[in-house]
């Protein structure tokens, strides 16, 4: 390791339990004192900190387990959390710009678990092999894909690699695609909650967790439906690179896990070695040194000229609702409707701007708050006169959907998950769980339809008349929206809506989005129709932009813990779990089920 590498890790380590002591002596201090402190140990960390050199003969090493999320991170405490402050956007820049980067000679990746959804890791593989056209190799190390299976996403990735790599003791967890759905029903009643909710139509099954004990009919259509989607998709791409029969592959899912040897001798790996091994290889063979694409990514910036065209990337990242827009440790990203007014107020600044790419990763959300950011998408582009592109990521259903509406020309991977259109809502009653407490409430009424969200009673007639009807002209008011943006007869709707999923090479199919293809595409597009020349000198600018100290440093005093996933990972709580029972709040969201592969 190069003198600069071990002064950094030192100078991190340090500076993170540094960290760690202030924030434990603070909650003993308390006041200024705490911000002062706080305050001086990143200054000296900020101006400690050294953007690494790129040697004029450099292997990029990527770690695939790392968290990239669409959104930037955050600085103050992506060590603790396991995230990357970097985005899926900058890692797809990052590897395209070294295919042309004459100092950057071969990738080399290492994967094990990756947090990375299917259509992510199909928007990076693009950006691999765009990286081999340029006449440069990818190589890939494993110490085991996945954890006793669930690791067929993980070769997937690996598979768009030259060299596979495994350690001898690696087993690869190839083993196919299962979904799990839970249901509360049962253990609900247990405790006297009873819930009631309604949907608009038999394909919008958000709720069923809460009000049935097993799969209906239609749910079942529908995740057989993504599930073979999303099976086929991985078979079909592992089969053409690795020169291998689908049925060859399949017959090596099913008997998957497999060891190290049996994957070399059955054509899914290259070599056995350690990872050091490969590293030594490399160095070797190009005469180079790594470099983590991380300090890779520092040289880069979003370049922009004042004179030359602009075009702007948003990203929309998680559950859509109204106000400001969040993540917290349990209920991860959250995309709020007055922060994304305020960022295209913000956008609204630059007079170059040609064109404008909403990255959207979301299940959906609250109906209204959709609403609200796609008419300020709406009056954005007929304001600045610029064309928008949307980019699909792993999701853009319901409410995710509704928003992409804006777009001029809309791009999702084939297994991004859309459509969904369709609405539900209801409440939760707990009025059974009253009685087993001897809990009575009085209630004063006036207005036949004043209680009607009351948790302490069942819609009454009239109520759930009311409250379908509101369903119902919500549910006019989406179809309406789609088939007027995607020119599609009001007829049509009937086929393609009702709270259907779809896959995105389904969804192109029914004319739900124009184009398959990831973040490079959308750019190429958006360049296209704002007119920005091949070749042509421009701009990007990144939205939102991440926050400053004080404002990090602000919204985690009110919080009053610390933003760590593995802190809940390590007393068995489910972080994806959870998630799932936080998207029931919304009214335009997907149902709560969860695909391992």
């Amino acid at each position: 390791m190069e003198n600069w590498e071990i002064k950094k890790e030192a100078r991190k380590k340090v500076g993170l339990k540094l960290i760690l002591k202030t924030i434990v002596y603070a909650f003993a201090i308390f006041g200024a004192v705490f911000i002062a402190i706080l305050l001086a140990v990143l200054t000296i960390l900020g101006s400690s900190a050294k953007v690494a050199d790129v040697p004029a003969n450099t292997v990029l090493q990527i770690d695939f387990n790392a968290n990239y999320a669409e959104v930037r991170g955050d600085e103050l405490f992506a060590e603790f959390s396991g995230s990357s402050v970097y985005s899926v956007y900058d890692l797809i820049k990052a590897i395209n710009i070294a295919a042309e980067d004459t100092r950057v000679k071969a990738i080399a990746a290492s994967i094990n678990v990756t947090p990375l959804g299917l259509a992510q890791i199909q928007d990076i593989s693009r950006s691999i092999e765009l990286f081999k056209s340029s006449g440069k190799e990818a190589y890939l190390f494993s110490s085991g894909m996945g954890s006793f299976g669930r690791g067929t996403k993980e070769y997937y990735l690996a598979s768009f690699f030259d060299e596979i790599w495994l350690q001898p003791s690696a087993e690869i967890g190839i083993t196919g695609v299962s979904v799990e759905v839970p249901f509360f029903k049962k253990i609900l009643g247990k405790l006297g909650v009873t819930p009631e909710f309604y949907s608009r139509y038999e394909y919008k099954t958000a709720a069923a967790s809460l009000t049935e004990n097993s799969l209906s009919k239609p749910y079942k259509e529908e995740l057989n439906k993504l599930g073979q989607g999303l099976f086929n998709q991985m078979i079909d791409a592992i089969a053409y690179n690795r020169h291998l029969s689908q049925d060859k592959v399949k017959t090596l899912i099913n008997q998957a896990p497999l060891f190290a040897d049996e994957a070399l001798n059955e054509g899914l790996a290259d070599k056995l070695g350690y990872q050091q091994e490969m590293e030594s290889f490399l160095e070797r063979r190009y005469q180079a040194k790594t470099l983590p694409i991380e300090d890779y990514m520092a040289n880069l910036s979003d370049y922009q000229e004042d004179e030359a065209p602009l075009v702007a990337v948003l990203a929309l990242e998680g559950a859509i609702n109204s106000g400001l827009s969040s993540t917290s440790p349990v209920n991860d990203m959250v995309i709020g409707s007055q922060s994304v007014i305020e960022q295209l107020d913000d956008l609204s600044k630059y007079n170059n701007l040609k064109a404008l790419i909403v990255r959207i990763n979301s299940p959906g959300g609250s109906y209204t708050a959709s609403d609200e950011i796609w008419y300020a998408l709406k009056r954005f582009k007929a304001w600045k006169s610029v064309p928008i592109v949307v980019s699909m990521s792993n999701y853009a259903a319901s409410g995710g959907y509704f928003v992409s509406l804006a777009g001029d020309y809309i791009i999702a991977e084939p297994a991004t998950l859309t459509g969904s259109i369709g609405v539900l809502g209801g409440k939760i009653v707990l009025a059974d769980l009253w009685k087993k407490l001897d809990i009575n409430w009085a209630e004063l009424k006036y207005g036949d339809n004043a209680g009607i969200l009351s948790a302490n009673h069942k819609f009454s007639p009239s109520e759930k008349k009311v409250f379908n009807r509101s369903l119902d002209r919500i549910y006019d008011d989406f179809t309406a929206k789609v088939a007027k943006a995607r020119n599609l007869d009001i007829s049509q709707m009937d086929k393609i809506a009702r709270g259907r999923v779809w896959l995105g090479d389904e969804a192109l199919k029914l004319g739900l989005i124009d184009a398959l293809g990831g973040f490079e595409s959308a750019l190429v597009k958006a360049k296209e129709l704002g007119g920005i020349k091949p070749g042509e000198n421009f701009g990007l600018v990144y939205y939102p932009k991440q926050p400053s100290f004080q404002e990090q440093l602000s919204k985690y005093l009110g919080a009053g813990r610390l933003p760590s996933l593995q802190v809940l990972e390590k007393y068995g709580i489910s972080v994806d779990d959870l998630n799932m029972l936080f998207q029931l709040q919304y009214d335009a969201v997907l149902p709560p089920f969860k695909i391992e592969m």
